[in-house]
């Protein structure tokens, strides 16, 4: 299990039924719900701090996170962000 999954599991249990949840172990609350997925990825993708990169662009440094989406079944895990991942790194900027 990744830090981050192992870090987000002691909050699954808190999810509420709303279409979007995010697990921020660093922020408080821990847990909150979004009505868009917009919002839930401005969560996750928070940026702590930067660095420039060897092309001397500046590169953004993000919390990290889980974004889980309300299904029929419950909830459904859509992406996990671990924390200092590169904001040009992040899993649905590949979906563009």
């Amino acid at each position: 299990m990744s830090d981050m999954a192992s870090r987000c599991a002691v909050y699954r249990s808190k999810l509420k039924p709303e279409p979007y949840a995010t697990i921020v172990p660093s922020r408080r609350p821990e847990v909150k719900y979004h009505a868009g997925l917009g919002r839930a990825k401005s969560a996750v993708a928070y940026s702590n701090g930067y660095w420039d990169d060897e092309q001397r662009r500046t590169v953004y440094a993000v919390r990290g996170g889980e974004i889980y989406e309300r299904t029929a079944d419950g909830w459904e895990l859509l992406y996990r962000v671990e924390r200092g991942t590169p904001d040009d790194e992040l899993p649905w900027r590949a979906e563009q």
